[in-house]
């Protein structure tokens, strides 16, 4: 059951195996691949500033466009914003899959973000959080941030996806499973989730998983990256890591993670972000 309260039925989990698993650790770490979705300077300067401050040197940040409202394969019986998202996350697996093995191995990662993210601020951690803004004595830069989120990349090096922030999660955990970080302070849970926000890829996730969630798309009309992805997870009962379950905010916002969407900055959906 998760926090909000919804119960979940004949439920079970399942470990996506890395065909590679002998390689399984990633080789190259900081600095990583890490794309920002955009569609306007400012919302992409937010995002950098965002990420460069908390996690200094801890990604190679490239600028992905969004993609055009008139590109020609969007069809227009659907909300052009939310289409274009998903032609633009498609478009950046395919970059991922597409670096040669040099510049990026099977197993190493690539981070995705949208151009709302958010990282919690210091003076929330210690106003909701004292215990580990205590034994982290939370600052910016915070390098034990980026052990932390490693730690979560290790975890889910089977599963080749990693989510750094989620919207109405459903837990399909109990307390006796729930996963810890080595200080005992943050935890990492799996579940089934919206929002695309904030997701962290090995090279052979990306490869393979638009003709996954295009082959589960058949049995429902979802059209967004996010609720495509969610009916993913729940048909093929494939539960993604999700890192810093503990941590909500804003609050009432049903956001959990060290990354969540600045609605109070951006509008959601605001030129093609979600």
């Amino acid at each position: 059951m998760n926090k909000g309260g919804k119960q979940s039925n004949n439920c079970r989990l399942l470990i996506v195996n890395n065909r590679n698993s002998s390689h399984s650790q990633s080789y190259r770490g900081q600095p990583y691949l890490a794309y920002i979705i955009t569609s306007t300077s400012p919302r992409f300067n937010f995002t950098y500033i965002e990420l460069t401050t908390a996690l200094p040197k801890f990604f190679k940040i490239i600028r992905k466009s969004s993609v055009s409202h008139n590109d020609s394969r969007i069809v227009r019986r659907g909300d052009v914003r939310v289409l274009s998202l998903l032609l633009t996350h498609i478009d950046t697996w395919h970059d991922i899959e597409s670096r040669s093995d040099r510049e990026l191995g099977e197993n190493d990662w690539a981070f995705v973000f949208e151009d709302d993210v958010a990282i919690v601020p210091p003076a929330i951690m210690k106003s909701f959080y004292g215990k580990i803004y205590t034994a982290w004595n939370y600052a910016k830069p915070n390098p034990i941030l980026g052990k932390t989120i490693e730690e979560g990349l290790k975890l889910a090096k089977n599963d080749g996806i990693l989510y750094l922030g989620t919207c109405g999660p459903v837990f399909m955990d109990n307390d006796t499973t729930i996963q810890y970080s080595r200080d005992r302070l943050i935890q990492f849970r799996r579940g089934l989730y919206f929002c695309t926000h904030a997701i962290a890829y090995t090279k052979w996730r990306a490869r393979r998983l638009w003709s996954d969630l295009a082959t589960y798309g058949l049995f429902h009309r979802e059209i967004g990256s996010d609720t495509i992805t969610r009916e993913w997870q729940r048909l093929s009962k494939t539960y993604p890591l999700s890192a810093a379950t503990n941590i909500h905010w804003p609050p009432n916002a049903g956001h959990y993670g060290f990354f969540y969407q600045a609605r109070g900055q951006h509008s959601s959906r605001l030129q093609g972000a979600i």
